[in-house]
Protein backbone atom coordinates (compact mmCIF):
# COMPACT_ATOMS: atom_id res chain seq x y z
CA UNK A 1 0.00 0.00 0.00
CA UNK A 2 1.45 3.36 -1.00
CA UNK A 3 1.64 5.79 1.93
CA UNK A 4 0.85 9.45 1.46
CA UNK A 5 2.91 12.19 3.15
CA UNK A 6 1.19 15.51 3.87
CA UNK A 7 1.95 18.44 6.18
CA UNK A 8 0.34 17.98 9.64
CA UNK A 9 -2.62 20.35 9.15
CA UNK A 10 -3.38 19.01 5.68
CA UNK A 11 -3.05 15.45 6.90
CA UNK A 12 -5.52 16.05 9.75
CA UNK A 13 -8.04 17.76 7.42
CA UNK A 14 -7.60 14.94 4.89
CA UNK A 15 -8.31 12.30 7.56
CA UNK A 16 -11.39 14.17 8.80
CA UNK A 17 -12.77 14.61 5.29
CA UNK A 18 -12.40 10.91 4.52
CA UNK A 19 -13.75 9.88 7.92
CA UNK A 20 -16.82 12.04 7.28
CA UNK A 21 -17.39 10.12 4.03
CA UNK A 22 -17.02 6.77 5.79
CA UNK A 23 -19.28 7.63 8.73
CA UNK A 24 -22.02 8.70 6.36
CA UNK A 25 -21.61 5.61 4.20
CA UNK A 26 -21.20 2.98 6.96
CA UNK A 27 -22.53 4.62 10.12
CA UNK A 28 -20.59 5.09 13.33
CA UNK A 29 -20.47 1.45 14.38
CA UNK A 30 -19.74 0.18 10.87
CA UNK A 31 -16.74 2.46 10.31
CA UNK A 32 -13.36 1.06 11.33
CA UNK A 33 -9.85 2.46 11.49
CA UNK A 34 -8.89 -0.14 8.88
CA UNK A 35 -11.51 1.35 6.55
CA UNK A 36 -10.00 4.79 7.11
CA UNK A 37 -6.47 3.54 6.44
CA UNK A 38 -7.61 1.92 3.22
CA UNK A 39 -9.49 5.00 2.02
CA UNK A 40 -6.78 7.51 2.90
CA UNK A 41 -3.81 5.28 2.08
CA UNK A 42 -2.34 6.42 5.42
CA UNK A 43 -0.83 4.13 8.03
CA UNK A 44 -2.57 3.60 11.37
CA UNK A 45 0.42 5.24 13.01
CA UNK A 46 -0.10 8.37 10.94
CA UNK A 47 -3.80 8.52 11.83
CA UNK A 48 -3.13 7.83 15.54
CA UNK A 49 -0.56 10.63 15.48
CA UNK A 50 -3.46 13.08 14.94
CA UNK A 51 -6.36 11.31 16.69
CA UNK A 52 -6.65 9.03 19.72
CA UNK A 53 -9.29 6.78 18.18
CA UNK A 54 -12.41 6.63 16.02
CA UNK A 55 -14.47 8.41 18.66
CA UNK A 56 -11.98 11.29 18.77
CA UNK A 57 -12.28 11.67 14.98
CA UNK A 58 -16.08 11.67 15.12
CA UNK A 59 -16.16 14.17 17.98
CA UNK A 60 -13.90 16.53 16.00
CA UNK A 61 -16.32 16.32 13.06
CA UNK A 62 -19.22 17.01 15.41
CA UNK A 63 -17.37 19.92 17.02
CA UNK A 64 -16.73 21.46 13.59
CA UNK A 65 -20.42 21.09 12.73
CA UNK A 66 -21.51 22.67 16.03
CA UNK A 67 -19.00 25.48 15.59
CA UNK A 68 -20.36 26.26 12.14
CA UNK A 69 -23.92 26.48 13.46
CA UNK A 70 -22.82 28.55 16.47
CA UNK A 71 -21.20 31.10 14.16
CA UNK A 72 -24.55 31.57 12.43
CA UNK A 73 -26.36 32.27 15.71
CA UNK A 74 -23.60 34.66 16.86
CA UNK A 75 -23.43 36.57 13.59
CA UNK A 76 -24.35 40.26 13.56
CA UNK A 77 -26.96 39.54 10.91
CA UNK A 78 -28.75 36.98 13.12
CA UNK A 79 -28.42 39.08 16.28
CA UNK A 80 -30.01 42.08 14.52
CA UNK A 81 -33.21 40.12 13.79
CA UNK A 82 -36.33 40.49 15.93
CA UNK A 83 -37.12 37.52 18.25
CA UNK A 84 -39.83 36.34 15.81
CA UNK A 85 -37.42 36.57 12.88
CA UNK A 86 -34.81 34.67 14.90
CA UNK A 87 -37.25 31.82 15.54
CA UNK A 88 -38.14 31.70 11.85
CA UNK A 89 -34.42 31.62 10.93
CA UNK A 90 -33.89 28.80 13.46
CA UNK A 91 -36.86 26.91 12.01
CA UNK A 92 -35.46 27.31 8.49
CA UNK A 93 -32.07 25.97 9.60
CA UNK A 94 -33.65 23.17 11.63
CA UNK A 95 -35.61 22.08 8.56
CA UNK A 96 -32.56 22.15 6.31
CA UNK A 97 -30.63 20.00 8.79
CA UNK A 98 -33.23 17.21 8.38
CA UNK A 99 -31.28 15.87 5.44
CA UNK A 100 -27.81 16.24 6.98
CA UNK A 101 -26.53 12.65 7.05
CA UNK A 102 -23.99 13.45 9.78
CA UNK A 103 -26.91 13.95 12.19
CA UNK A 104 -28.13 10.41 11.51
CA UNK A 105 -24.67 9.12 12.44
CA UNK A 106 -24.66 11.39 15.51
CA UNK A 107 -27.98 9.90 16.61
CA UNK A 108 -26.49 6.41 16.34
CA UNK A 109 -23.43 7.55 18.32
CA UNK A 110 -25.54 9.23 21.05
CA UNK A 111 -27.43 5.97 21.66
CA UNK A 112 -24.13 4.23 22.41
CA UNK A 113 -23.04 6.72 25.09
CA UNK A 114 -23.24 5.88 28.79
CA UNK A 115 -23.67 8.34 31.66
CA UNK A 116 -20.00 8.00 32.62
CA UNK A 117 -18.68 8.57 29.09
CA UNK A 118 -15.93 11.18 28.93
CA UNK A 119 -17.44 12.44 25.66
CA UNK A 120 -20.81 13.25 27.26
CA UNK A 121 -20.02 16.93 27.89
CA UNK A 122 -18.91 17.46 24.27
CA UNK A 123 -22.00 15.73 22.98
CA UNK A 124 -24.28 17.67 25.35
CA UNK A 125 -23.00 20.91 23.85
CA UNK A 126 -24.08 19.85 20.35
CA UNK A 127 -27.46 18.54 21.53
CA UNK A 128 -28.19 21.78 23.44
CA UNK A 129 -27.17 24.18 20.66
CA UNK A 130 -30.57 24.69 19.03
CA UNK A 131 -32.62 24.51 22.28
CA UNK A 132 -30.35 27.20 23.77
CA UNK A 133 -30.70 29.41 20.68
CA UNK A 134 -34.50 29.00 20.90
CA UNK A 135 -34.47 29.87 24.60
CA UNK A 136 -32.44 33.03 23.98
CA UNK A 137 -34.82 34.20 21.24
CA UNK A 138 -37.90 33.42 23.38
CA UNK A 139 -36.46 35.19 26.43
CA UNK A 140 -35.67 38.23 24.33
CA UNK A 141 -39.20 38.19 22.90
CA UNK A 142 -40.73 38.00 26.38
CA UNK A 143 -38.40 40.71 27.74
CA UNK A 144 -39.34 43.00 24.84
CA UNK A 145 -43.03 42.10 25.33
CA UNK A 146 -43.17 40.83 21.73
CA UNK A 147 -44.46 37.46 23.02
CA UNK A 148 -47.37 36.79 25.35
CA UNK A 149 -46.58 35.19 28.68
CA UNK A 150 -43.63 35.21 31.06
CA UNK A 151 -42.58 31.54 31.17
CA UNK A 152 -39.48 31.21 29.01
CA UNK A 153 -39.08 27.49 29.69
CA UNK A 154 -42.61 26.49 28.67
CA UNK A 155 -42.66 28.67 25.57
CA UNK A 156 -39.19 27.43 24.51
CA UNK A 157 -40.40 23.86 24.96
CA UNK A 158 -43.45 24.61 22.77
CA UNK A 159 -41.22 26.02 20.00
CA UNK A 160 -38.85 23.04 20.15
CA UNK A 161 -41.81 20.62 20.17
CA UNK A 162 -43.21 22.24 17.01
CA UNK A 163 -39.82 21.87 15.30
CA UNK A 164 -39.34 18.27 16.39
CA UNK A 165 -42.89 17.47 15.24
CA UNK A 166 -42.20 19.08 11.87
CA UNK A 167 -39.01 17.02 11.59
CA UNK A 168 -40.91 13.78 12.29
CA UNK A 169 -43.40 14.73 9.58
CA UNK A 170 -40.56 15.42 7.13
CA UNK A 171 -38.88 12.10 7.91
CA UNK A 172 -42.11 10.41 6.83
CA UNK A 173 -41.83 12.26 3.51
CA UNK A 174 -38.24 11.53 2.37
CA UNK A 175 -38.74 12.87 -1.17
CA UNK A 176 -38.99 16.52 -0.16
CA UNK A 177 -36.30 19.01 -1.16
CA UNK A 178 -34.24 21.00 1.34
CA UNK A 179 -36.43 24.05 0.65
CA UNK A 180 -39.59 22.03 1.28
CA UNK A 181 -38.21 20.64 4.57
CA UNK A 182 -37.39 24.20 5.63
CA UNK A 183 -40.85 25.42 4.59
CA UNK A 184 -42.63 22.82 6.76
CA UNK A 185 -40.62 23.95 9.80
CA UNK A 186 -41.05 27.67 9.09
CA UNK A 187 -44.82 27.23 8.62
CA UNK A 188 -45.06 25.43 11.99
CA UNK A 189 -43.26 28.27 13.77
CA UNK A 190 -45.25 30.96 11.97
CA UNK A 191 -48.43 29.23 13.17
CA UNK A 192 -47.14 29.23 16.75
CA UNK A 193 -46.02 32.86 16.45
CA UNK A 194 -49.52 33.88 15.34
CA UNK A 195 -50.74 32.71 18.74
CA UNK A 196 -48.03 34.20 20.96
CA UNK A 197 -47.13 37.45 19.21
CA UNK A 198 -48.31 40.68 20.78
CA UNK A 199 -47.79 42.56 17.49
Amino acid sequence: MARRRLPADESKAFILSNAHTLFIKKGYKGTTMDDLCELTQLSKGNIYHHFRNKEDIFLQLLETYVGRLSLRWLSTEYQSLSPSEQLIALADQFGRECENPLLTVAEEYFKMLTDDSSALSKVSESVELIPNAIKEAVKRGIDQQSFKGTDTESLSFAVLSMLVGATQLCLAMPDLSSDEYASVHVNAIQLLLSGISTE
